[in-house]
C-alpha cells in the first residue's frame, strides 16, 4: 500500500470516529481506496501491529467502545425513514458510509486487539506528587530498506525479522546472512523512553542508548565494518585486525579493531569516551590516537584529548545508573527527558554549577525527582508528562 494511501485511510477513519460523519468527497475518496486495496483491513491489521500511524487525534485517550456506540446511533439516524427514491439517489453515499464503518470497526477492533497501550502513568503515594512517571524499558523501531518497519516491543515480533536475526531477551542479535540474500540498509531507531542492546554480524556489540539511531548493513564488507550513530551508544568492537570498526557520528569518525568505548553525539560536537584498547579519532582537519582511559570531543573545531576523571561515566547508564556527577542540572534534565519520555518546563534560569550523584534507572521519575531536589536545591513538580522546574522556597521568610 502506498504510504500516502495508508495515511488518508487513518485521517479518514479517525475524522470518522470524531465527527461522527464524512464530505460526501471524504466518503467517495475513501470508497475509492477500498476498492483500490481490497486486503485493507489485513494490511492495516499488521502496519498497526508494527508501526505508529498518525492521525488527528489521540486514540489512546478516546473511549473507543463509547465512540462506535455514538457513530452507529449517528449512522441509524441518517437512515431512518427512508423512501426509495430517497436510497436510490444516494445509494452511492450510503455505501460509501457502511464501507466507512466498517473500515472503522477494523481500527477500533486492531486497536484494542494489538495496540493495548502501557500507561506509564501511575499515582504517586510516596512523594506528593500529582503523579509518578514509570522508566524505559527495552525497544526500539527496526527499519530494513524495502521492507515494513517492525516494532522490536511487539511480542510477535520473531515472525517479522529475518532469517539471520533473532531477538532473544530483549536483545537483537544478528547472525552471518547467506550470502546470496540481498545487504539492504538497517536503520535501528530507538524512540524516548527505550534502550537497546544488539550484537551485530561480526560479534560486536553494541548499547543504543533513548532517543538514538544505529545505521548498519546486516553483514559488513570484505574491507571494513562501518555504522552511522545520531545519539549515544556503547560499543565492545570484536577483534578483526584486517576489518577496522568505523564509527561517522556528527563531526568524527572514530575507527577502532577491538576496543570498548562510548559514543554521545546528542549535541552536535561529539564526545568519545575509551574503557578498553585505542582509538583512532578524525575530526574536521585533525587526527589523533587516544588510549584506555582518556576522552576526544571537539572544541571550537579542534580535536581535543582529556584524561577520563571516572570511568562510570562511560558506562553507567548500559549498567542501568543514572550518572550526575560533573553534570549541570539542564545535562541531568535531558537525561531524564529522554529516559521517561517527559517535556522539561523550567520557570527559572539554570545555573552551571556542576554536581555529585546517581540513582538506578529503574526507579520511577518521582524518587529521582526526590534525590535531586536534596541534591541540587531545585523543585521538581511532576504534571502529567511533564516536569516544572521551580528555584526551591526561602525557608526564612
Amino acid at each position: 500500500m502506498i504510504e500516502t494511501d495508508k495515511i488518508v485511510l487513518a485521517e479518514l477513519a479517525s475524522l470518522l470516529l470524531k465527527d461522527g460523519q464524512l464530505s460526501t468527497a471524504q466518503e467517495n475518496e475513501l470508497k475509492r481506496l477500498l476498492e483500490k486495496y481490497p486486503e485493507a483491513k489485513d494490511s492495516l491489521r499488521h502496519r498497526l501491529a508494527n508501526t505508529d500511524i498518525q492521525v488527528p487525534f489521540d486514540l489512546r485517550s478516546t473511549d473507543l467502545d463509547q465512540e462506535w456506540e455514538i457513530l452507529k446511533t449517528k449512522y441509524k439516524e441518517r437512515k431512518i425513514a427512508p423512501n426509495y427514491r430517497r436510497w436510490n439517489g444516494k445509494w452511492k453515499t450510503t455505501i460509501g458510509v457502511a464501507a466507512a464503518l466498517l473500515l472503522l470497526f477494523t481500527f477500533v477492533w486492531i486497536w484494542k486487539s494489538y495496540l493495548k497501550p502501557i500507561n506509564y502513568l501511575i499515582p504517586d503515594k510516596v512523594y506528593g506528587q500529582k503523579n509518578d512517571v514509570l522508566p524505559g524499558e527495552n525497544g526500539a523501531i527496526l527499519k530494513i530498506k524495502g521492507k515494513e518497519d517492525i516494532n522490536l516491543m511487539n511480542k510477535q515480533v520473531d515472525q517479522s525479522l529475518s532469517q539471520g536475526i533473532e531477538l532473544k531477551d530483549g536483545k537483537l542479535l544478528y547472525s552471518q546472512l547467506k550470502t546470496e540474500e540481498s545487504n539492504p540498509i538497517h536503520t535501528l531507531i530507538v524512540p524516548k523512553r527505550s534502550t537497546i542492546a544488539i550484537t551485530l554480524s561480526d560479534g560486536t556489540r553494541v548499547w543504543v542508548n533513548s532517543e538514538s539511531e544505529l545505521i548498519y548493513k546486516a553483514n559488513f564488507t570484505e574491507n571494513e565494518r562501518k555504522v552511522t550513530l545520531k545519539g549515544e551508544a556503547y560499543f565492545e568492537v570484536a577483534k578483526d585486525t584486517k576489518r577496522p570498526f568505523i564509527i561517522e557520528a556528527n563531526d568524527l569518525s572514530i575507527q577502532a579493531i577491538g576496543t570498548a568505548f562510548d559514543i554521545n553525539s546528542y549535541k552536535p560536537n561529539a564526545k568519545v569516551l575509551l574503557t578498553e584498547g585505542r582509538l583512532k579519532v578524525n575530526g574536521q582537519e585533525k587526527e589523533i590516537f587516544i588510549d584506555a582511559g582518556n576522552g576526544v570531543k571537539m572544541v571550537n573545531s579542534q580535536l581535543v584529548a582529556f584524561p577520563i576523571p571516572d570511568m562510570e561515566e562511560a558506562t553507567a547508564w548500559k549498567d542501568g545508573y543514572f550518572y550526575f556527577d560533573n553534570k549541570n542540572m539542564q545535562q541531568i534534565l535531558d537525561e531524564l527527558s529522554r529516559w521517561y519520555g517527559i517535556n522539561i518546563d523550567s520557570n527559572v534560569s539554570l545555573d552551571k554549577r556542576r554536581y555529585k550523584g546517581g540513582i538506578k534507572r529503574d526507579v520511577t521519575l518521582a524518587e529521582v525527582c526526590n534525590l535531586l531536589k536534596d541534591l541540587t536545591g531545585y523543585q521538581l513538580t511532576i504534571d502529567k508528562e511533564k516536569l516544572i522546574v521551580n528555584k526551591p522556597t526561602d525557608k526564612n521568610k
